[in-house]
């Protein structure tokens, strides 16, 4: 199944980054404009100040005339042909023009110049555009006002297709932007695609972890969800281990219970209470195995606990189970009476090893402790067939078993080993004086 990325964030960065893009190319756009009418005007200002002297000249061999009216009468002279010069009045009336202007007939251009005119600009008169500029100084007089125009029409269709490059290169700079954008988010974000699909291989059982190739910024990430994922795999064989050992350790309280159904010469209410303690024992394996499940076997809290009730009672419990086999307990815990281990672990411990003894044993079963200077010792002995030595390292294995004749699971000499190694110790099997097995089980003193 393809991987997608989290469509929110991947829009949210697209939209902001074209928002970006956008204003910028605007921004670039207005600015060029505003360069090429700056550059315009300049050229315009420099071509101005090389016609002025010959329009002041114009303008002063006119003055001698005398005026019709408002109006002065202008000689032929040559000037420049470009600008057309302009004095105006205050009520917007022509007062003088240069021969130019009057071969151009702009008799009332006064009337379309406003006063208060800027230096520079740029005015319409018959639908022909003029950039009009303001020479002061130019009169002696405050209330004229001395203008100076020249036709752009050329200029202006010149600087609107200018305008219009501008504008489409504008566009096109701003799609070419867009476009490698995409194509960047799209490269930069596969390896969070690659993250979301390797993930769903994971959810599907198809991947155990995720790969190690990813960048360094996604390292952090990808490690911390390794972790979690080697976690989460542990808890899950922890719950599936626990399962196992907790049907493995209710079968024997169910045979005892079945023994105790079975046996007539017990008073039913002797046979009510043994099969309350076996139901009691049962709902305290089923919480024992839960919480270890959910916290390991480390979170479990330690304690001193007594062997002999323990022994008692599970030996009580398989005397009854193999009734048809006369078994002898022997047990000598003079020298060390308790077990600095948890109530459930040394019950679960004790019943393995019990179960396995008086099934493979032929009379007798011996349970004793020793101390040694940084140690623990509790050995549990039959006088069975023993364990062959090809098979004394493996039989703590998960689903191994060293007799395949009888009927087992394989998983009871494994749940011993995994408790003994919860206490930092380790558990061997040897032969026994008794001619069978000998399981010893070694606890460190300081943890």
């Amino acid at each position: 199944m393809a991987a997608k990325i989290s469509s929110p964030i991947h829009k949210r960065v697209i939209s902001t980054s074209i928002g970006i893009i956008l204003v910028f190319s605007v921004a670039v756009g207005v600015l060029l404009n505003q360069l090429y009418v700056q550059n315009y005007s300049a050229l315009y200002a420099a071509d101005l100040v090389s016609a002025v002297p010959d329009i002041i000249r114009e303008l002063r061999q006119d003055k001698p005339l005398k005026r019709k009216g408002d109006f002065i009468e202008t000689q032929d002279t040559v000037t420049n042909p470009h600008y057309l010069s302009f004095i105006c009045s205050k009520e917007q009336d022509i007062i003088w023009m240069s021969s130019e202007a009057r071969k151009a007939k702009l008799d009332d251009i006064c009337r379309h110049i406003p006063t208060d005119i800027p230096e520079l600009d740029l005015v319409y008169y018959q639908e022909s555009p003029y950039a009009v500029h303001t020479i002061s100084g130019a009169t002696h007089g405050i209330e004229e006002h001395f203008f100076v125009l020249r036709n752009v029409e050329t200029q202006v269709e010149k600087f609107a297709i200018l305008k219009r490059k501008t504008w489409f290169y504008v566009a096109l700079l701003f799609v070419g932007a867009t476009g490698l954008l995409y194509a960047a988010s799209y490269w930069s974000f596969s390896p969070l695609r690659k993250l979301a699909g390797e993930l769903n291989e994971i959810a599907e059982s198809r991947r155990e972890k995720l790969d190690e190739d990813y960048p360094p910024e996604l390292e952090d990430v990808t490690d911390a969800l390794n972790r979690m994922i080697t976690l989460r795999k542990a808890q899950t064989q922890r719950y599936r281990h626990a399962m196992d050992d907790l049907a493995h350790s209710l079968k024997s309280r169910l045979a005892a219970t079945n023994a105790l159904l079975d046996d007539g010469t017990l008073e039913r209410d002797i046979m009510s209470k043994r099969i309350v303690e076996q139901v009691s024992q049962m709902d305290d394996m089923v919480q024992y195995q839960l919480k270890r499940a959910l916290l390991g076997q480390q979170g479990l809290m330690r304690e001193n606990t007594l062997l002999q009730p323990q022994v008692d009672s599970l030996t009580g419990m398989f005397i009854k189970i193999y009734g048809d086999k006369p078994v002898e307990v022997i047990t000598d815990f003079k020298r060390l009476s308790s077990l600095p281990l948890n109530k459930a672990d040394l019950t679960e411990l004790l019943g393995n090893l019990l179960e396995n003894a008086f099934r493979y044993c032929i009379s007798q079963v011996r349970i004793r402790t020793e101390e040694s200077a940084d140690s623990y010792l509790l050995i549990i002995e039959d006088d069975g067939p023993g364990v062959p030595e090809t098979y004394r390292d493996s039989i703590f294995q998960r689903g191994v078993r060293a007799d395949q004749l009888n009927p087992g699971t394989g998983i009871g000499l494994a749940v011993c080993d995994d408790i003994v190694q919860s206490y930092e110790g380790a558990i061997s099997v040897v032969a026994s004086d008794l001619e069978g097995a000998a399981f010893i089980m070694r606890f460190p003193k300081h943890r």
